[in-house]
């Protein structure tokens, strides 16, 4: 066996998984980047604007109902936390759990909602999503 046959037996597949293993973080970099992103515009009352970078299509009507109502009932945003996280990229799936503390206008008085969100990675882009992590499940419901 010559050098280069030798050289290419061992490189090819040191190249290879390397490259599946960077796409791999790659994905979970941005599976984590996304769900501290609509952690933050939920915080900020941006459901709208989470429903449209963040939510797939088939939940996106929810979110801007949801968004239409906080708007109305004057619901502001305390806190969040994320309880768990947990990025699959191999999958394409992802689990978060979160919890929301928050207010309704003239109650002082507040509230939590925990939201446990299921997560999805599309790859292909159409003419209303972009390619990336999208949230399959409705949103909270803030009483």
């Amino acid at each position: 066996m010559s050098i280069r046959m030798l050289l290419a037996a061992v490189v090819l597949p040191l190249v290879l998984c390397s490259c599946a293993a960077y796409r791999n973080y790659s994905r979970q970099e941005d599976c984590e980047n996304s769900i501290n992103d609509y952690s933050k515009m939920v915080r900020w009352v941006e459901l709208g604007k989470a429903a449209t970078v963040l939510v797939d299509r088939q939940q996106r009507e929810a979110y801007l109902h949801t968004a239409d109502s906080l708007r109305q009932r004057s619901v502001t945003m305390v806190d969040y936390r994320i309880l768990s996280q947990a990025c699959h990229p191999e999958r394409g799936t992802a689990e978060s759990v979160m919890e929301f503390d928050y207010f309704v206008l003239p109650d002082s008085r507040l509230k939590t909602v925990t939201d446990h969100q299921k997560w999805v990675y599309r790859e292909e882009q159409s003419d209303d999503q972009v390619p990336g992590w999208k949230l399959t499940t409705p949103p909270p419901v803030f009483n």
